[in-house]
């Protein structure tokens, strides 16, 4: 099973009331920081976004370097990004705790 952003901003419109295109301005407006946010990595300082209780972004920056095997390969500089899933979530999801 999968739900798309698409499925996602119909559902969220649909229970609290409110206009399918609002949802998705509001969807479209959130990726926008979110990405403004980590782009903006340095190599100085990693960047977290907590987008969720549970769920967050790590971005990291990483410098350029070389590599030496059977070519001098050069790898330019990069931000890379990691998904984060806390171990208090999943444990939420698999029913350890039954208050929630």
């Amino acid at each position: 099973m999968t739900l798309t952003q698409d499925e996602l901003i119909k559902r969220i419109a649909d229970r609290e009331d409110i206009n399918v295109a609002t949802v998705r301005k509001v969807f479209k407006s959130a990726e926008n920081i979110v990405f403004a946010y980590l782009s903006s990595t340095t190599p100085s300082e990693s960047t977290n976004v907590k987008l969720m209780d549970g769920l967050s972004l790590e971005c990291n920056y990483i410098p350029e370097k070389e590599i030496h095997t059977y070519d001098d390969i050069l790898c330019k500089p990069r931000i890379w990004t990691k998904p984060k899933v806390t171990r208090y979530y999943n444990r939420k999801l698999n029913g350890y705790f039954e208050n929630y």
